[in-house]
C-alpha cells in the first residue's frame, strides 16, 4: 500500500464489499417482524450513512492533489474504521 493508487484501490474494494453486505442485510430485513424491523430498518439506516460519509471522503481523497492527499488520507482512514465498527456492530445484532 505504497502508492497512492493502491490505497485508493484497497479503500474502494473494501467500500463495495461493505456495500454488498449491507445490501445483504436489506434483504435479510425482509425476514424479521414488523417491530424488529423497525429497528432494523433503522440500524441499516445510520450504516447507509456512514457508508455515504466514506464514500464522499473517498471521492474527496480521489481528487485531491498531492500536497493535500495525505490529510484526506487520514479522513479516509477514520471513515474507513467507522464503516467497518457499524458493519461489526451490524452484523453482531442480527445474529442475536
Amino acid at each position: 500500500m505504497g502508492t497512492r493508487e493502491d490505497y485508493q484501490a484497497l479503500m474502494e474494494k473494501q467500500l463495495n464489499e461493505w456495500k454488498a453486505q449491507t445490501e445483504r442485510f436489506k434483504a435479510a430485513a425482509a425476514q424479521i417482524e414488523a417491530h424488529a424491523k423497525t429497528q432494523y430498518e433503522k440500524n441499516l439506516e445510520a450504516l447507509r450513512a456512514k457508508q455515504a460519509e466514506a464514500w464522499e471522503s473517498f471521492y474527496t481523497l480521489k481528487s485531491a492533489n498531492e500536497s493535500a492527499w495525505g490529510q484526506f488520507k487520514t479522513h479516509m482512514d477514520k471513515a474507513g474504521q467507522e464503516v467497518k465498527a457499524a458493519v461489526e456492530q451490524f452484523a453482531a445484532k442480527l445474529k442475536k
